[in-house]
């Protein structure tokens, strides 16, 4: 998996924001060599759009001391969060830890 993050619009102001990030799809040699990239855009379809629109993302993951994380909160039952917890202790794992690890490889970050 790949992602971008949109730098310009024009004309396409509808389907992309500037600085969101995009999921991209594979595209043929020949639209690549066309200097295009396929995005899925707002309206969650996929587009073929000009790669002078996009920044690659840098998908590096560190853990280091003072790297850039961001928090999120969520929603889960009581039952969840036990489950998570248990799983956590079996790992020897924070249960923070753990959702990481599993967002990590469900999005393939690790990957670039």
């Amino acid at each position: 998996m790949k992602y971008v993050r949109c730098i310009k619009n024009e004309g396409y102001a509808a389907g992309l924001g500037v600085g969101k990030v995009y999921k991209t799809l594979p595209t043929t040699e020949t639209e690549r060599k066309s200097g295009l990239v396929r995005v899925i855009d707002n309206d969650g379809e996929d587009y073929l759009y000009d790669t002078n629109y996009f920044q690659s993302m840098d998908l590096g993951i560190t853990t280091e001391p003072g790297s850039a994380f961001t928090a999120m909160t969520i929603q889960i039952s009581q039952s969840t969060k036990a489950i998570l917890q248990a799983e956590a202790l079996a790992s020897h794992k924070s249960t923070s830890a753990l959702v990481r690890e599993w967002i990590d490889e469900r999005l393939d970050l690790s990957a670039n």
